[in-house]
C-alpha cells in the first residue's frame, strides 16, 4: 500500500479485513430488488436525468447507490461503456460496498460520508483498475442522514478533475429536491396523524423515512426504529399485526400506508394485551411507563433474579426513584456488615446485590434479620432456581419477585438497544441493517452487559461511516455463502474456538489439532477470514 492517499490506505485495509482477494471479482452475483418510488429516487431522477443529457456521447456513466451501498440506477454517456460495468456488476440491485467491490468511488465515500476520487491502481481489485471514479455522498440536509451516492465513473485514460465539482452540484440539486420532497410527504403524514388521534385516545404513531409522529400513548408503548424497519416489509395498504411493546408485552394494532407520502406507514393500538412480567428500562427504553412503580409504591420486599448481565442491577437502582438507597455487594458483604446496613428506615431501600454470591453464614444471618424487620429491600440474584444452600433463605424472604429477562428472548429490543448504546459511548456512526440483524441473531450469553462491551469497543475503534455486518466481532459473522450441514458444523465449531482464543488463530489451529495454514485456508473458505 505504499505510495496509496491515506484515505485510500485505509480503505484498501479494510477491504482485506474483510475478506476480499484483490485479484477476486466483484462479489455481485445477488441482485436486490430496486424500490422506484423510494425517497431517493423520486428526488434524483430530474436530475439524473440532467446529468445524463450532460453526459451524452461521452464515455463516461452516472451511478446512483442508496443509503445501504445499493446501486439503484445507472445512466450511460456512450451504450458502449455498458458492457464494461456489466462485467464488474456495476448494475442496478448490486450492493457496492468496500465488502463487496473493495476501494472504489461508491464505496468509499459511503463509508468516509465525503466525496472523493479512485483512479485506476488506487482501485482495491484488479478488475476495477481499468476505471477512473468520482462519488459524493447524497445527505438530507435536514436530518443530516445518508441518503446514498451519486457516483460518475468512466475509464481510467479519461480521468479528469473537472468532474468533481460537476458532481458535487449534482448532489446539491438531490438534496435540494429531497426537502421539497419530504415537505409535501410530512405534510400528509401529518394530516393522517391528526385525523385518527382525533378520534381516538390509542397509541398512534406514523412512522417514515427520517420523522416520526406519535402521540404520549404510542411512545410509551412503541418503539419507533422497529416499526419503520416493519414498514418496509408489510404487504398490503392495511391490514392487522401483532407487536411487541417496549415492555415486551403483545400490541394488536392496526396499520395502514399514507397516500401520498413517502413509505410512511400509520399503527394504532386495537389492544395491549395481558400484563405480563416487564424487562427493566434502559437508556434504549426511556419514556417508557416506568414497571417498577407498584414495588416502588407499596414499599414492598422484592427479589431480582435472573441471568447475568440481564439488568438486575441496573433495576434495583431504578427502584429507588427518587428515594435514598443504599447498595450493598454480596460478594465482599459479613454478616456484621448486613446487621449494621438494615433498618435504613420504611422510605430508605436497602439493595443486598447479588444474594447468590454470599457465603453459607452470612446468608443464613440475612435470613434470620429479614424475619425481624419491616424495611424496604431488594434482593438480586441469579436465576432463582440455581440458588442453592442457605442462600435459598433470603430469597424466601422475599413475597414479590420480578425476574429480568434475557437478551435473546427480547430480540426485538436488540436494534434500538444497540443504537441507543452506541450512541452512549460517544458514537456517531451508524449499524447497516446487516449488521443489526447479525446482532439480533446472536445469543447474547453475556445479555445488556455484553452488548454493551461490543457497542464501546465498535465505538473506539470504529473511524468514520458505517458499522457493517463485517465490522462485528467473528462471532457475528454469518457465512458469505450457503454451507452444507458439515460446513456448518465446522463454522460453528472454529468460531467458538476463536472466540475462546480471543481471535489468536496459533492457539485456535492447537486447540483445534490443525496447521495454521489449514486454519487459514478454512476461515477463508468459510467466510471467516
Amino acid at each position: 500500500m505504499a505510495g496509496l492517499r491515506p484515505d485510500i490506505a485505509r480503505s484498501w485495509r479494510r477491504a482485506a479485513l474483510s475478506g476480499l482477494d484483490p485479484g477476486s471479482g466483484v462479489a455481485g452475483e445477488r441482485l436486490e430488488e430496486v424500490d422506484s418510488g423510494s425517497r431517493l429516487m423520486v428526488a434524483a431522477k430530474p436530475v439524473l436525468d440532467a446529468v445524463a443529457e450532460q453526459l451524452r456521447n461521452t464515455r463516461f456513466s452516472v451511478l446512483l447507490a442508496d443509503g445501504e451501498g445499493r446501486i439503484v440506477d445507472r445512466r450511460l454517456g456512450d451504450p458502449r461503456l455498458a458492457d464494461a460495468l456489466d462485467e464488474v456488476f456495476a448494475v442496478p440491485g448490486c450492493r457496492y460496498t468496500e465488502d463487496v467491490a473493495g476501494t472504489n468511488a461508491l464505496a468509499t465515500a459511503f463509508e468516509l460520508r465525503r466525496g472523493v476520487s479512485v483512479v485506476g491502481p488506487e482501485h482495491f481489485l484488479e478488475r476495477l483498475k481499468g476505471f477512473c471514479c468520482y462519488g459524493h455522498p447524497v445527505t438530507h440536509p435536514v436530518t443530516g442522514r445518508l441518503e446514498g451516492v451519486l457516483d460518475v465513473t468512466g475509464l481510467a485514460r479519461d480521468a479528469t478533475g473537472l468532474l468533481e465539482p460537476f458532481l458535487a452540484q449534482a448532489v446539491r440539486g438531490i438534496e435540494q429536491r429531497l426537502i421539497e420532497g419530504s415537505r409535501l410527504s410530512d405534510q400528509r403524514m401529518l394530516a393522517a396523524f391528526r385525523a385518527r388521534t382525533a378520534r381516538t385516545g390509542a397509541p398512534v404513531i406514523v412512522v417514515g423515512d427520517g420523522i416520526t409522529m406519535a402521540n404520549r400513548a404510542a411512545h410509551e408503548t412503541f418503539d419507533a426504529a422497529i416499526l419503520r424497519e416493519l414498514g418496509r416489509e408489510l404487504t398490503g395498504d392495511h391490514g392487522v399485526c401483532l407487536l411487541h411493546s417496549r415492555a415486551g408485552i403483545p400490541v394488536r394494532a392496526r396499520y395502514s400506508v399514507v397516500p401520498g407520502a413517502v413509505r410512511a406507514v400509520l399503527f394504532e393500538a386495537i389492544d395491549t394485551g395481558r400484563a405480563q412480567p416487564v424487562v427493566p428500562r434502559t437508556r434504549a427504553t426511556e419514556g417508557t411507563a416506568d414497571p417498577l412503580e407498584p414495588f416502588r409504591r407499596r414499599r414492598r420486599r422484592l427479589l431480582i433474579h435472573g441471568e447475568p448481565g440481564s439488568g438486575r442491577t441496573y433495576a434495583a437502582h431504578a427502584l429507588a426513584g427518587d428515594h435514598p438507597s443504599t447498595v450493598l455487594d454480596a460478594a465482599s458483604l459479613s454478616a456484621g456488615d448486613i446487621t449494621s446496613a438494615l433498618d435504613r428506615g420504611p422510605d430508605h431501600l436497602v439493595v443486598i446485590d447479588g444474594i447468590h454470591l454470599l457465603d453459607d453464614p452470612t446468608a443464613a444471618t440475612l435470613a434470620h434479620l429479614l424475619d425481624g424487620t419491616t424495611g424496604w429491600y431488594a434482593l438480586t440474584s441469579g436465576p432463582v432456581e440455581e440458588l442453592t444452600g442457605e442462600r435459598i433463605g433470603p430469597a424466601a424472604r422475599c413475597a414479590s419477585r420480578w425476574e429480568t429477562i434475557p437478551l435473546r428472548s427480547r430480540r426485538h429490543d436488540i436494534p434500538a438497544l444497540a443504537r441507543a448504546l452506541l450512541k452512549g459511548h460517544g458514537s456517531t456512526t451508524h449499524l447497516t441493517p446487516a449488521a443489526l440483524d447479525a446482532l439480533s441473531r446472536h445469543t447474547w450469553p453475556g445479555n445488556l452487559a455484553e452488548l454493551s462491551a461490543v457497542m464501546a469497543e465498535l465505538a473506539r475503534r470504529t473511524e468514520a461511516g458505517v458499522i457493517t455486518e463485517l465490522d462485528l466481532p467473528t462471532t457475528f459473522r454469518r457465512p458469505r455463502r450457503r454451507l452444507s450441514a458439515l460446513e456448518q458444523a465446522e463454522f460453528d465449531t472454529i468460531r467458538s474456538v476463536l472466540d475462546r482464543c480471543r481471535g489468536n488463530k496459533v492457539h485456535a489451529a492447537a486447540m483445534l489439532g490443525i496447521a495454521r495454514t489449514t486454519l487459514y485456508r478454512r476461515l477463508k473458505e468459510l467466510g471467516l477470514g
